[in-house]
């Protein structure tokens, strides 16, 4: 599978594209299956292997259904750590948000390595740019990899 530069591809009803130099950019629509799930880390690991190391997730959900509780599952389980610099989740409702952050909180329970990965949900898509901006930078108030983590409330 080649991840696209310019235009942006589909799988089921969400779409993606890379963006230069390392950005994995997904937008979800609709409800997630375990399939889209799966896929979603795919296309991880093959940005991971276009560019020879880790890359940012960035991902829009403002149109994200339901996520089944199989894609969930998967999520948490999935080891990340290794192939992602940060992660910034942009749009999305209170509803969206608090399933993603609780999915996020158990997979770092269940594999620690992923604390240490910079992960943030923002509002809008420019200002999650500038949060993958910052950690590039690595920012003062920015996590960088391999920084020590907040704890988990």
């Amino acid at each position: 599978m080649a991840l696209s530069n310019t235009d942006w591809e589909a799988f089921g009803e969400h779409v993606y594209r890379f963006e230069a130099p390392d950005i994995v950019h997904i937008r979800n629509v609709g409800d997630v299956a375990v399939e889209d799930m799966r896929r979603m880390f795919e296309l991880i690991q093959t940005g991971v292997a276009h560019v020879g190391g880790p890359v940012f997730w960035l991902a829009g959900i403002a149109r994200m259904g339901h996520v089944h509780a199989e894609a969930r599952k998967l999520a948490i389980e999935s080891d990340t750590a290794r192939n992602l610099q940060g992660t910034a989740i942009y749009g999305g409702n209170f509803q969206q948000r608090a399933i993603s952050n609780l999915a996020i909180k158990a997979a770092r329970l269940l594999r620690p390595a992923r604390a240490s990965t910079p992960f943030k949900f923002i509002a809008t898509e420019s200002e999650a740019r500038a949060y993958i901006e910052a950690i590039r930078r690595g920012a003062q108030g920015v996590m960088s990899r391999g920084s020590r983590p907040p704890p988990l409330n």
